[in-house]
């Protein structure tokens, strides 16, 4: 093939990108962003690409940690045409657009704002190039790069919110605080890469295990930190053991070197060990010494 071939088809298929991707810049969906909330919440977006419920509910499609807003807050439904309504579902506090309270189903504009207690809400119009970059800055923002994990400014946010409701409800809730063991050994022997996987690798199985139960992030170095809600302290214990004994049996592989890894737990719970975060934050810390100065590799309380 001659170089003016060459040239002729490389310009006809970055041709053929650019149509496409100006084809999919032309197509614009709508979106929800949280522009007002708590820390955990600020910067929370959704694709309204079916029926979307918001509230403080687990299994709300939008979830706002505010106590301001109700269980189940508002319904925002597409209906075709480029129409979006937005429905009130009995909130104790009733929901507002632009400030003005409603009082039947009202069609979103661009740009409006939806107020749900203290919380607000931005509803939009982007492109997917748009709203892939509002993803991944949201994703820069909100997580440790190292093991993926919540950000500790999003976790202690967190918390905080969970206590809250814990008290409220008067249900339990536990506090974990971990160390991991022997990474300064794997520093010393094989270098930092191996002693951040190491921890990289841990911080996945710590949020594996822990799963919808709770929130996780790494406290910092090769620390960690867990709130389990609903648990009291034996069930934390459980989730702790269950951590601990995961992590020794990982095949922690990096460039055909196995790290030998293991893991310091310690346990609070609300409200037995404090009433405030931290207390409870202390009470886990000073468990976890005690995990320490019995051995390591194992769960106190």
């Amino acid at each position: 093939m001659s170089d003016k071939k060459r040239f002729q088809d490389h310009t006809q298929t970055i041709q053929f990108r650019a149509i496409k991707d100006a084809k999919k810049a032309d197509v614009r969906k709508a979106f929800l962003t949280v522009i007002r909330g708590g820390g955990n919440d600020l910067g929370k977006h959704i694709v309204v690409e079916k029926p979307v419920v918001m509230g403080r509910a687990p299994d709300c499609d939008l979830t706002i940690q505010d106590l301001g807003t109700s269980w189940h807050h508002a319904r925002i439904t597409p209906k075709g045409d480029g129409a979006y309504v937005i429905e009130d579902l009995n909130s104790t506090n009733g929901t507002r657009i632009n400030g003005v309270l409603i009082e039947e189903p009202w069609n979103l504009r661009e740009g409006e704002k939806i107020f749900l207690g203290e919380a607000v809400v931005r509803f939009g119009l982007a492109d997917e190039m748009d709203l892939g970059f509002q993803s991944e800055v949201s994703q820069l923002v909100g997580t440790d790069p190292l093991t993926g994990l919540e950000s500790k400014r999003g976790f202690d946010n967190a918390l905080d919110y969970a206590l809250e409701i814990a008290r409220r409800l008067e249900q339990p809730l536990a506090v974990l605080m971990m160390d991991m063991d022997g990474v300064k050994a794997i520093n010393d022997k094989h270098g930092h890469l191996f002693g951040a996987h190491a921890i990289g690798e841990t911080g996945r199985i710590i949020a594996r295990v822990v799963g919808k139960d709770g929130h996780a992030c790494r406290f910092g170095g090769d620390e960690f930190t867990v709130f389990l809600t609903g648990h009291d302290k034996p069930a934390g214990v459980r989730v702790a053991e269950k951590i601990r004994a995961e992590v020794e049996a990982a095949e922690v592989l990096k460039d055909g070197i196995r790290l030998s890894i293991s893991i310091s737990i310690g346990v609070a719970s609300f409200p037995e060990d404090g009433e405030h975060v931290l207390e409870l934050v202390a009470a886990a810390d000073a468990a976890l010494y005690r995990a320490k100065g019995a051995g390591k590799n194992r769960v106190s309380t």
